[in-house]
């Protein structure tokens, strides 16, 4: 077998076996409150990141604000990857104009749950989530965000 070809069927066992092992989360509903991250997908949004912990994988990038009231941000998984997830966190400033968002009154599937308000995408703090359970078990599951609810700018 040719070496592209190896490199393209090895490819798509590799994307077989993700799916297969991949349960049908959608007859769960709006029951999902946690989720293991061998079953996060793209464009999934979660709440109750500690900017703390979000400090620590970005290298002190992420803007958190650090107050006592307010220490959590969401994330959205912008490539659910077998080596572990590229996440980017989310904030409630940004820019229309410029920054990716997903948009107030915006419906998410599998849950319905309504986005309360703008949430712009920070994606000079995407980082690769390893794939243990050490970050995501205190995170709550909102949703998977449709495409069309992405608005702004695309890096």
């Amino acid at each position: 077998m040719a070496k592209g070809r190896r490199r393209t069927h090895g490819a798509a066992v590799s994307a077989l076996n993700r799916t297969l092992r991949r349960p049908d989360l959608s007859i769960l509903g709006n029951g999902i409150r946690h989720l293991p991250p061998a079953q996060w997908q793209d464009r999934m949004f979660f709440q109750g990141v500690a900017d703390t912990d979000l400090r620590q994988h970005t290298g002190d990038r992420f803007p958190a604000t650090l107050r006592p009231h307010m220490d959590t941000h969401p994330v959205f998984v912008l490539q659910a990857r077998p080596e572990g997830h590229f996440i980017c966190p989310c904030s409630s400033r940004g820019d229309r104009n410029t920054d990716w968002y997903i948009r107030k009154g915006c419906c998410l599937e599998m849950t319905g749950h309504v986005m309360r308000r703008d949430s712009f995408l920070i994606h000079r703090c995407a980082f690769t989530l390893p794939l243990d359970s050490r970050f995501s078990r205190k995170l709550s599951f909102r949703g998977i965000v449709p495409e069309n609810c992405v608005c702004g700018g695309r890096p």
